[in-house]
């Protein structure tokens, strides 16, 4: 593949500083990679000028085979005039943890809710299985993030905090018994499909986190309350909320 003189970052590309990586996730087939050292300032430089050759951080070899990979990865599109796109967004200062903060490694005992909760998490969990795994899979997180943001928009009201920690522990047991993945990206989009059945609203996001460099969705009320995730969670920096944030940094796909 010859390398184009002019790159832009498509709409549906985001990409955040998380101290020693730069994470960039295409929002179309959910594909991620992780950029370092020399290679992550060549897609600082490279995104924010419009230039595809970037002279003094990659050789030229190394410049051609990153900037190949990222085309065939759909994170950025050649162009046939300079259009500089949109700027690595930065998250909060990055300190290491040593170890001293650490994800979950496996799912506490699941808390009690009424059947009918859990009914009701059950379909959503269904009908966020069901879009995810419909249609080609290169086209799954597009999908998912149209689902998103058309409740959303039909959203009428704020979930409460105790209102999505409930919607979270329905989701949680209904999903045990799915005999497919549900992780936190199912268990976060099924419980903003829950409440948007009561016409009630939260925050999905999806974001990163180094120390090591990790991938993380789920919810936040309309305050900024991340609801029913542990400390560590705050090591986790936005890559995407549905519904977008005031301060302009997510864009629809």
């Amino acid at each position: 593949m010859k390398r184009p003189r002019y790159i832009t970052v498509p709409e549906h590309v985001r990409a955040i500083n998380v101290g020693p990586a730069t994470v960039i996730v295409n929002y179309r087939n959910g594909r991620a990679e992780t950029l370092i050292g020399p290679a992550a300032r060549w897609w600082d430089e490279a995104t924010t000028s419009g230039y595809a050759e970037v002279p003094g951080v990659l050789d030229g070899l190394a410049e051609q085979t990153l900037c190949r990979q990222l085309l065939e990865a759909g994170l950025i599109s050649p162009t046939f005039s300079r259009r500089p796109g949109q700027h690595t967004a930065s998250g909060p200062p990055w300190v290491p943890s040593w170890g001293t903060q650490e994800m979950t490694a496996g799912r506490g005992e699941p808390v009690r809710v009424p059947f009918g909760v859990t009914a009701r998490a059950g379909v959503a969990l269904a009908v966020v299985l069901g879009v995810l795994g419909a249609g080609r899979k290169r086209r799954r997180m597009a999908r998912l993030v149209w689902l998103l943001t058309w409740i959303a928009r039909r959203s009428t009201g704020s979930a409460t905090a105790d209102q999505a920690r409930l919607a979270i522990n329905a989701v949680r047991r209904a999903g045990l018994v799915v005999p497919g993945r549900v992780a936190c990206l199912e268990e976060s989009a099924a419980v903003a499909v829950m409440l948007a059945l009561s016409r009630q609203r939260v925050t999905w996001c999806h974001g990163a986190a180094a120390d090591p460099v990790r991938l993380h969705a789920w919810v936040e009320t309309d305050d900024g309350h991340r609801v029913a995730e542990p400390p560590s969670t705050a090591r986790f920096a936005v890559l995407r909320a549905i519904p977008e944030r005031d301060n302009g940094g997510e864009n629809d796909a």
